[in-house]
């Protein structure tokens, strides 16, 4: 038997065991000499080896590792809640960001509406009419009668397909022929900030008796100012005829036409009769403020009645009613208005504020779904943002196209 140095390592030991051709391996006794173990001893090592390597310690890295493979309750209710925060703090900027976006598209609409009735105005050397009837004193290129001054200024506004389904240039439409025109949705004639599209009065069906849509406009012409000129106990100057509008019984009668202005009922003015400067005077206005109630169809103009003719299609601006007025009153307020017959004689009349009873009255609340404010298109083309601080006397002096009021406009 083959003695080893206890010097010797492991390897070398099995090595020389193995080249002997002994069975086993060594051992080291406690007095420092090495003596050979018997096969059952080497199994019992092997064993033993085994049962430590399965029972070796997991790395601590590695149990981190895999402890969290999903999310506690507590994290989970924090992370909604930091959600929650985010989304509160984000939806009014897109909300805003949104707002912006319309009211800039309805800036828009506006500028179209104004270029063209410059174009109109190019063409005829005539502003457009609010509408025409009775003995009124156009020539028949500058009619027909029944329709406004929307359906006026559709050829320069590239929409030519809808103008040409009917002839203009006839003295009057019918009622069949309004209704078609009203029954096509003019995009730029309507507000985005408004959803409600079709008008609240007037109703249409075809052959078949079905309901036929029909679209209203949120843009309305500004024919002048109603009341006391401003800094003065004179009243502005109106029109011989009576407004009037639909309630039980008939038409009744609520005021005169302002003539003031540049949309007017008859209307024959150009350029030069805007003595106040077309930068300071209005031309259309929006009326586009939820729960006004009184939209007729966008192609519908004054139609004449025993009572009264009703204004639908331009709003007269009076004092005590600024912007956005209507819009924070209910349907039951009224607003008191006096003012100068043709005659001298003096008038005080009640409007309603909003509901169909204000479709036919030549006063309207010009206002919108914008914060704050509506926009108008002045008569040099320019589309400004009236904020309801505006004090009415400037509202007053922007209606009127000739009294030289001493204001600034907005």
């Amino acid at each position: 038997m083959t003695t080893l140095n206890k010097n010797q390592n492991d390897s070398n030991i099995n090595i020389e065991g193995k080249r002997k051709g002994m069975r086993g391996c060594l051992r080291r006794p406690t007095q420092g000499r090495w003596i050979p173990v018997g096969s059952h001893s080497l199994r019992s090592v092997r064993r033993l080896r085994e049962n430590l390597s399965q029972k070796m310690p997991v790395d601590i890295n590695d149990q981190q590792k895999h402890s969290h493979a999903g999310f506690t309750l507590v994290e989970l209710l924090v992370v909604i809640a930091i959600i929650g925060i985010l989304m509160a703090l984000l939806l009014p900027a897109v909300q805003a960001a949104r707002e912006a976006a319309r009211r800039m598209q309805c800036t828009n609409h506006l500028k179209q509406i104004g270029l063209a009735v410059h174009n109109h105005h190019d063409t005829f050397n005539r502003f457009p009419a609010e509408s025409t009837c009775g003995n009124d004193p156009l020539p028949t290129a500058l009619r027909p009668r029944t329709a406004c001054f929307r359906v006026r200024i559709l050829p320069f506004v590239e929409r030519e397909s809808t103008a040409d389904l009917v002839d203009l240039n006839q003295e009057s439409l019918t009622d069949e022929e309004r209704n078609l025109l009203g029954s096509h949705k003019i995009p730029f004639f309507l507000c985005p900030s408004n959803e409600k599209q079709e008008c609240d009065i007037g109703s249409w069906t075809d052959d078949s008796g079905a309901p036929v849509a029909k679209y209203a406009s949120h843009y309305y012409g500004v024919p002048g100012a109603l009341g006391k000129i401003p800094g003065t106990n004179a009243y502005y100057q109106v029109g011989p005829l009576q407004t009037a509008y639909s309630a039980m019984g008939g038409r009744v009668t609520t005021g005169p036409h302002a003539n003031t202005g540049v949309i007017i009922l008859n209307g024959l003015l150009s350029f030069a009769s805007v003595t106040d400067g077309t930068s300071n005077t209005f031309m259309v206005g929006e009326i586009s403020w939820s729960g006004f109630g009184g939209h007729y169809d966008w192609a519908r103009g004054t139609m004449v009645s025993a009572a009264g003719i009703p204004m639908v299609s331009a709003k007269g601006i009076a004092y005590d009613w600024p912007v956005n007025y209507g819009k924070k009153k209910s349907e039951a307020d009224t607003l008191t208005l006096t003012f100068n017959l043709p005659d001298g004689t003096e008038d005080t009349r009640n409007y309603p504020v909003r509901g169909q009873n204000t479709a036919g009255h030549g006063v309207g609340g010009f206002g919108s779904n914008h914060s704050g404010g509506c926009n108008f298109v002045y008569a040099d083309g320019s589309v400004h943002f009236v904020g309801e601080s505006t004090a009415p006397s400037v509202l007053l002096s922007g209606a009127s196209r000739g009294h030289g009021e001493s204001v600034t406009m907005p």
